[in-house]
């Protein structure tokens, strides 16, 4: 009996996965998991590898579904593995790291998120390294949703793409790292989300969320979200600015609310904490009613609402949880 430990390893697509056509120069999924231990020998140094594919698709695709998927994955596979990997596009994998921090409460084993910016069958690309580092930090005493890339591993919910040609491609702009592999790998344990109760999943989830985008001499008249939508997030300025004059925003914000829908504030700075107070016109909204996304990534601040949405009908427990911690992806007051 194998004394190693047990690693899911959930393939769903990606840069990571594919081969380059040589007509066309396209990159195309590859199933070449199936002789994964021929392709990475050394992964059977470190762990018993599981793997499953439930899609394989370009990571743009993904929608709720597929975190339901991997989310109802991970729960049917939990008592049998000791940490999961998931290889995943870079577009939008920080939206699936944080979707699965709030849907896996209490997860009781790591579960990191990775990918490449170049595939596994390639020269030199970032593919070999990520993969087998996912799975060491996999076998290690890390109990949240995390994302490893190039040398860093990082809390899933804190973590943005920030670049699209470098290998060191994403970054934690408001929360230190939680491990960083050299040499050796040095795990900064006070990093770490310490978690208590029993594991459970939440994997409801509406998108039923318009965005406003303000942009110097923009026409907030043109926004014109529908009747059944249910949130309204503004894309601000710095700490949480927008224009006053020459805008019927003000007005329309007091309509959304007063309809019952909710308004939260976003910055388009990716990194610091929002303070809407600062400015007339952020401290206007925050009276009226709007919230403000503090220190949440965009990607973290969207998941959580859709999330929210898709947990509750009341608007008080979701504004009351939306400005409240669920996963380590907020520093509170």
């Amino acid at each position: 009996m194998s004394s190693k430990p047990n690693v899911l390893l959930i393939h769903t697509g990606g840069t990571i996965g594919m081969i380059r056509d040589h007509e066309s120069g396209v990159l195309k999924p590859d199933l070449f998991y199936e002789s994964l231990t021929r392709v990475v020998p050394e992964l059977s140094d470190i762990a018993d590898i599981q793997v499953e594919i439930p899609f394989a698709m370009d990571s743009s695709e993904f929608n709720a579904s597929h975190w339901r998927q991997l989310g109802q994955l991970i729960k049917g596979k939990i008592d049998g593995i000791d940490g999961v990997v998931i290889t995943h596009g870079t577009d939008t994998l920080a939206y699936t790291a944080s979707a699965l921090s709030y849907m896996l409460m209490n997860v009781p084993v790591p579960v990191i998120l990775t990918g490449a910016q170049k595939p596994l069958s390639e020269l030199r690309t970032d593919a070999r390294t990520n993969f087998i580092n996912s799975i060491e930090l996999a076998t290690r005493n890390i109990h949240e949703v995390c994302i490893f890339f190039d040398d860093k591993l990082m809390r899933g919910n804190r973590t943005i793409k920030s670049s699209i040609d470098h290998f060191d491609a994403f970054s934690s702009p408001n929360y230190p790292l939680l491990a960083r592999v050299g040499i050796d790998v040095e795990i900064y344990r006070s990093n770490i989300l310490q978690t208590s109760g029993l594991f459970h999943i939440f994997d409801s989830f509406d998108n039923s969320i318009a965005i406003y985008k303000s942009f110097p001499g923009c026409r907030d008249d043109y926004f014109q979200p529908p009747e059944n939508i249910r949130a309204i997030v503004i894309i601000s300025y710095g700490a949480g600015n927008i224009a006053l004059q020459e805008s019927q925003l003000l007005g329309r914000v007091e309509q959304w609310l007063a309809a019952n829908k909710i308004v939260v504030i976003m910055s388009e700075t990716k990194s610091g904490r929002m303070n809407p107070a600062l400015y007339e016109a952020g401290n206007k909204l925050l009276k009226m009613g709007a919230l403000h996304s503090g220190d949440m990534t965009f990607e973290a601040s969207i998941t959580k609402l859709m999330f929210l949405l898709g947990q509750y009908q009341d608007y008080a427990i979701i504004r009351k949880n939306f400005c409240t911690s669920l996963a380590g992806e907020l520093t509170e007051n």
